[in-house]
């Protein structure tokens, strides 16, 4: 894990800026290494790409990398989707890289345009729960399983609830948008938390984002922290590992999935 993340931010100690963010891109680095995908016979499909590191450390690795986004638009447009990434990739990249292995397009991650069974390999990293309500994270997750070669695999990164408090379920904070005229809870509906929205409970991981995937999950979701992770509550500084919001607590979740040989 650790070669991992040097690997990525060289210019870091990882042992010194602990947080969730380099972990979910070194889950993705060691994830596609021991699935057997890092050759340049892969082509590996970055879904809610922006324009992040581990594009180019890829670009090195494997055949052809696809970084999708919504470049340019959205809340992401002035940070790590700017509209420069599909015009110039080569003014973001941390160090050369094989520049012909990287391709960057402008694409809704709700409807990509490929066609099926087109990846050896797909990924997102904390991006799907931005994509809109249940039916757009579904809808973009069905996607990512159709774009999938038969035994293809895709990781998913996304924001997981480790503890929720029952009074930030969605139809109390729908009730509270209700009563105070929608000056609180802003966003929020029967099926849609207020503050949480962009965060999945364990069964909402399973309904919105696995099962309308059509792909099988090769592990068991583990939602085990230890003292050390749970001391992280409230930190300002590093180690960055939970996160509260409102009375309930989340971190950074990663579903490794892979696409039946019998789907072809």
């Amino acid at each position: 894990m650790l070669a991992a993340i040097r690997s990525l931010v060289p210019e870091r100690d990882p042992l010194a800026h602990i947080e969730r963010k380099v972990w979910e891109f070194a889950m993705v680095q060691l994830f596609l290494e021991d699935a057997g995908h890092l050759h340049d016979g892969a082509r590996v499909l970055s879904v809610g790409a922006g324009n992040e590191r581990v594009l180019f450390w890829l670009a090195d690795r494997v055949g052809c990398v696809v970084a999708t986004d919504v470049y340019g638009e959205g809340a992401f447009a002035a940070r790590e989707a700017e509209i420069s990434m599909l015009e110039d990739p080569r003014a973001h990249a941390p160090w050369p890289y094989r520049e012909d292995h990287l391709e960057v397009r402008w694409m809704d991650g709700r409807r990509l345009e490929f066609a099926d069974a087109s990846f050896d390999a797909v990924f997102t990293i904390s991006s799907i729960e931005h994509f809109g309500g249940p039916d757009d994270v579904a809808r973009a997750a069905s996607e990512i399983g159709r774009v999938l070669r038969p035994g293809g695999h895709a990781v998913l990164i996304t924001e997981c609830l480790v503890r929720r408090s029952p009074l930030n379920a969605a139809p109390v904070d729908a009730a509270l948008r209700l009563a105070t005229l929608g000056r609180r809870r802003r966003g929020a509906t029967l099926r849609r938390r207020g503050p949480l929205r962009e965060a999945f409970t364990p069964r909402e991981l399973q309904r919105r984002i696995v099962a309308p995937s059509g792909l099988r999950t090769m592990q068991p979701l583990d939602l085990s922290l230890s003292p050390a992770s749970w001391a992280t509550v409230d930190n300002a500084t590093y180690p960055l590992i939970l996160v509260r919001i409102s009375r309930s607590v989340f971190t950074s979740v990663c579903l490794v999935m892979e696409k039946s040989e019998a789907a072809g």
